[in-house]
């Protein structure tokens, strides 16, 4: 240990001590190593002969080892109920939102199916009524899709068919969209919500 070393850990020991009071302790052994340096003694030296400076504090503070060993203790005590706390609380918390997940979840699926079936079906429609647009303007039927024979006649019918159409899957696709968004947002939400009841932040800051 040097000089530097030991005469930070010594200050850092006596901090409890009035600042005069500190200053000429630290300013007396900075005179050991004055006058040891001057008889050629190397810092590791003059630090060996003075001893260790926990040593020394505890001669300036008679209670300091106490003083530390029980607030640490303490400090273990509160350590181990604050965890006994917390896994007291959280395992019958644990355990009833595994249920209730088990038993949201059957639901939740099912609806992320609904919304995702309406997003195609809107864009079924869209493409449908493409189709029947096309057929309306060049007169005949396609192969590939089934349109009845009046619709092909009557170009203005087809025409506002389209368009009846075109609006029905595009209202669907916007609608779908925006509920799609914001079951995704929900979901983020709960599963934040989630984590909060299993951290049980808010009840041990209230503790």
């Amino acid at each position: 240990m040097n000089k530097n070393e030991f005469l930070k850990k010594l200050d850092i020991l006596l901090e409890s001590l009035p600042y005069d009071e500190r200053r000429d302790i630290m300013y007396d052994y900075e005179e050991h190593f004055k006058s040891g340096l001057y008889d050629g003694k190397s810092e590791e030296q003059i630090a060996d002969e003075l001893g260790n400076p926990e040593t020394i504090a505890a001669s300036y503070i008679p209670n300091m080892h106490t003083y530390n060993r029980g607030e640490t203790r303490e400090k273990d005590i509160k350590n181990v109920q604050y965890i006994n706390n917390r896994v007291t609380y959280n395992i019958p918390i644990l355990i009833g939102m595994i249920f209730f997940n088990l038993m949201f979840i059957g639901v939740y699926l099912a609806l992320w199916a609904v919304l995702i079936s309406l997003f195609v079906v809107g864009i079924a429609l869209i493409i449908s009524s493409i189709a029947i647009l096309i057929v309306s303007v060049v007169g005949t039927s396609l192969s590939f899709v089934s349109i009845p024979y009046y619709i092909i006649a009557h170009p203005i019918l087809g025409f506002l068919v389209f368009i009846f159409v075109a609006s029905v899957g595009g209202l669907i696709i916007v609608g779908t969209s925006v509920t799609l968004k914001l079951y995704k947002d929900f979901t983020m939400k709960y599963i934040e919500w989630n984590k909060k009841i299993i951290r049980s932040d808010n009840y041990y800051e209230k503790a």
